[in-house]
């Protein structure tokens, strides 16, 4: 009851948006679906060109699924966001989580082949869009400036508390029943998460989304720190959330381990970012650029931390250093997403707005796969790791000019 009062003060919410705790279900219930299957999905991708090529012909595979979830979204970022203008939020979250759960339910009932993974690449291409610029645009329209920090970090919490048995149970899964009995589970938590949507009012919204309105949005100088922080957000989210966790198994070399791991630094995190969002709300109420040197100085932090990654090659190091990482993290990405949110409210068409972010995201983790396509095999194998998280690192760089949104 207490966390019902609390996410009520959390949000002022708007007349239209009286389902919002359906949307908080369904994304708690998506939380607890990733958290079975998040870190484990990059290894199902991987391991199909490593068993029968080694290191770079399992990377390659994993390129291969990136570049075609990216393209696609690259080219219909404008149509499916008309399409979520016609659907509405509602309907929009509640096909976005039907595809989650088309795209769990395929490698439980299928064998693994470059085909299954193609076909997994269009179908996350398409939820990816239809779900997430709608989500984005509610957080956006629903929040407050003031308050951004306070509901990010509430939300984040939350789904750690889901959470935290996930990667646990979903390295035993995998461990004992292979990946198809962990993508039948998520799958069943998918379908469920898609039931709550049923309750949700729809919101007004405005349309705007046009090519030549994207043009006009990349031209616009007022723009261009924006475009370059998504640019660079995309870049390290490409090898943060894919090649990650293949480093980090093919150090642990377990899955029950990586799991456990995860659990356990899951539950360390909560308490942080708790903090980390009130210091941020805090901070940026002052009226200055503190927020803004806060948040500087965590971009370069992970940045730093991001690069130096392969210096932890032991079992112990590396779980030491994630737990850092971990620990660090909230500091960045709850300012990131608060200064994003910020902007989307702002614009005159949120739903544009996060259209327009999806196409330059996107550009971002289609360049940087398509261009270790073709240079894995003239890197030499000892350097791959450190050029992998150097572009990651470069990445979270980029984005420092999200605080121009303070």
């Amino acid at each position: 009851m207490k966390l019902v009062n609390f996410w009520e003060k959390s949000y002022r919410h708007r007349e239209g948006l009286s389902g919002i705790h359906a949307i908080y279900i369904n994304n708690l219930m998506r939380t607890l679906a990733w958290s079975l299957a998040g870190l484990f999905s990059p290894l199902y991708i991987f391991f199909l060109g490593y068993e029968q090529g080694g290191l770079i012909a399992g990377l390659k595979v994993v390129i291969l699924a990136m570049v075609v979830e990216r393209s696609l979204v690259m080219l219909l970022s404008l149509p499916l966001g008309k399409l979520v203008f016609r659907l509405g939020f509602k309907w929009s979250i509640l096909l976005g989580s039907f595809l989650l759960s088309i795209y769990f339910l395929l490698p439980s009932i299928f064998p693994r082949s470059i085909l299954l993974i193609v076909v997994m690449s269009v179908v996350a291409a398409f939820e990816i869009l239809i779900y997430w610029i709608a989500r984005l645009s509610i957080m956006s329209l629903d929040g407050e400036k003031s308050h951004y920090g306070h509901d990010i970090s509430f939300l984040a919490i939350t789904e750690r508390l889901v959470s935290i048995l996930g990667p646990f149970v979903g390295g035993y899964l995998v461990t004992r029943g292979g990946f198809a009995s962990m993508f039948a589970v998520v799958t069943v938590v998918s379908i469920i998460s898609a039931l709550p949507i049923f309750f949700i009012r729809d919101h007004k919204i405005t349309d705007g989304i046009s090519f030549s309105g994207l043009v006009e949005f990349l031209k616009n100088e007022k723009n261009r720190h924006l475009n370059i922080a998504f640019f660079g957000q995309g870049l390290n989210n490409a090898i943060d959330g894919f090649f990650w966790p293949i480093y980090f198994f093919l150090v642990l070399k377990s899955y029950e381990l990586i799991g456990g791991v995860t659990t356990v630094v899951t539950g360390l995190t909560i308490l942080v970012v708790y903090l980390a969002g009130r210091r941020f709300d805090r901070l940026r109420a002052l009226g200055g650029d503190e927020d803004e040197k806060s948040f500087t100085l965590a971009t370069w932090w992970m940045a730093l931390l991001t690069v130096t990654r392969p210096f932890f090659g032991g079992v112990m190091s590396l779980i030491s250093y994630d737990l850092v990482v971990s620990l660090s993290g909230p500091f960045w990405w709850i300012s990131y997403d608060s200064y994003l949110y910020s902007a989307g409210k702002r614009f005159p068409s949120p739903l544009a707005f996060y259209a327009y972010r999806e196409v330059i995201y996107s550009v971002g983790r289609f360049s940087v796969v398509l261009l270790l396509f073709f240079v894995l095999d003239v890197i030499p194998v000892n350097l791959i790791w450190w050029v992998l998280f150097g572009l990651s690192g470069l990445g979270i760089a980029l984005a420092n000019g999200m605080k121009k949104e303070s």
